[in-house]
């Protein structure tokens, strides 16, 4: 087996979780970071901060995550939920912050109220990544009942729509994003919103297809370029995703490396990016007409897919899909034992996923 191909499988059995952060950190749009002393609240319209004796704010437009300070004693439970998040636990992180949600001496103190909305995210995303679809509607709209000023508002119905997407309801879906869209205008939620679920309902229209697609999907990068570029960095990907399906492998993995040397990109993008990738590379291996002329193309392959599988597991569409096409890769690479562990550990962390039995009956394996 080659360095490259054994590089990837450790980093897909080694990665090790990520460890809750002991800081406030606010991170922005633009890829820069803000670290305060004390995050004062976080709502749709802004996160407001002090640092030493002054206070100060940021428009919530600009704001891409909070991380918050996990230190004190008071907020254990959580913290232990977020690193099982982490590890990939997602049905048992569920039950602790459920856990966390109880003790209402916590939430009712100041200092932590901003646990209950926080919670409540965490716990749609720990159903969304275990495949919870269902859940995650039930849990986003308690999240929005609680907490109406949620800075999670816009993630949160998001999150749902994409629920919805994975589903099949691809009406249900386009409801939401049309929620989504009204809100901006009803609630003031940032303009952000409104070109993301324009986007959304892009990506849900059937009707557009081939070249009409691609443009469509351009036309909302060009025009979010400047003001959002999370937004646009979203779109380029999905340009990316059309250009793989008309076979332009090459226009494709300009549009993916491209979103990898932005500082502006959220995780879910940069996962799709990489994904992406894995696509052009693994589509161009099965073009080849030997093995010695696919390994190096499928080695590639393994290696984004598997960076996609270790590094990004909550992105529940996209890691078991990588999982899938990392141990097909394997399997035609000619190494059936690496394609078996990989099935094995796709059972472990996504056994309802349609990818998990796809690959078990790839591989001639019981479930």
């Amino acid at each position: 087996m080659s360095r490259i191909l054994t590089a990837a499988l450790l980093l897909f059995a080694l990665v090790p979780a990520a460890t809750a952060q002991d800081q406030n950190v606010i991170h922005l749009t633009d890829g820069t970071t803000l670290e305060v002393d004390r995050i004062l609240t976080e709502t749709f319209t802004e996160v407001t901060f002090k640092r030493g004796s002054s206070e100060g704010s940021k428009p919530a437009e600009q704001v891409l995550a909070v991380t918050r300070d996990l230190s004190a004693t008071a907020l254990e439970d959580y913290k232990y939920g977020v690193e099982l998040m982490d590890a990939g636990n997602f049905a048992v992180a569920f039950t602790i912050f459920e856990e966390v949600l109880q003790d209402e001496s916590m939430l009712k103190r100041s200092t932590y109220e901003w646990v209950k909305q926080h919670s409540l995210f965490r716990m749609a995303r720990c159903q969304y990544s275990a495949g919870d679809m269902k859940g995650v509607s039930v849990t986003v709209q308690s999240l929005l009942s609680d907490v109406p000023d949620t800075f999670f508002y816009a993630p949160a119905l998001m999150m749902e729509a994409q629920a919805k997407r994975v589903m099949g309801d691809k009406s249900g879906a386009t409801a939401v994003y049309k929620r989504l869209s009204n809100d901006v205008a009803s609630k003031g939620l940032p303009q952000r919103w409104e070109r993301e679920a324009e986007l959304g309902t892009i990506l849900l229209d059937s009707a557009l297809q081939g070249k009409a697609r691609t443009q469509a999907l351009e036309g909302v990068a060009e025009k979010n370029i400047d003001q959002f570029p999370t937004v646009a960095a979203r779109a380029r990907v999905e340009v990316g995703n059309a250009l793989v399906e008309a076979k332009d492998y090459s226009g494709a993995r300009q549009r993916f490396e491209a979103i990898l040397d932005e500082a502006s990109v959220e995780t879910s993008t940069l996962a799709a990016a990489i994904s992406g990738l894995g696509d052009c590379a693994y589509h161009e291996a099965l073009a080849q007409d030997d093995l010695a002329a696919q390994k190096p193309l499928l080695e590639a392959a393994i290696l984004d897919f598997l960076t996609v599988a270790s590094v990004y597991r909550e992105e529940v569409i996209l890691a078991p899909r990588a999982m899938y096409y990392a141990g097909d890769s394997l399997k035609r690479y000619g190494d059936t034992s690496g394609a078996k562990s990989v099935a094995a550990r796709l059972k472990k962390l996504y056994a309802k996923s349609p990818w998990t039995k796809r690959l078990f009956d790839e591989l001639n394996l019981k479930m």
